[in-house]
């Protein structure tokens, strides 16, 4: 988990958020329900590829409605692992660290005000 980057309990409307993340490069992957939704940003390595996902979590309202409250969490980093699925890193390939750190520092400067 990337701790202390500014984005945990961040709350904002559900659409203004959701077109945050789109406009930083993430997508809403299909691991969402009613109550909480995964943001993520595809990295691709020569071996492996990663993610780096935002959780959404509804803390008024149901997730499709654009007014629905949201408060986001820190961000994980994520190597996907064939055929099994996804496992958490600690530590961010060097080749990604400057685009990780702009795709947060853009969901910051436009959400957290």
């Amino acid at each position: 988990m990337l701790d202390e980057t500014g984005l945990k309990d961040i709350t904002k409307p559900f659409g203004e958020v959701e077109r945050v993340m789109f406009e930083a490069g993430f997508v809403r992957g299909g691991a969402w329900d009613y109550s909480k939704a995964s943001f993520d940003m595809k990295l691709s390595g020569e071996t492996n590829n990663y993610y780096l996902r935002i959780q959404a979590h509804v803390v008024q309202g149901r997730l499709e409605d654009s007014k629905a409250v949201v408060r986001l969490e820190d961000p994980v980093f994520l190597r996907h692992i064939f055929p099994h699925g996804l496992e958490k890193e600690d530590e961010i390939p060097e080749e990604f660290k400057e685009d990780v750190q702009h795709a947060i520092q853009h969901v910051i400067d436009h959400l957290s005000n």
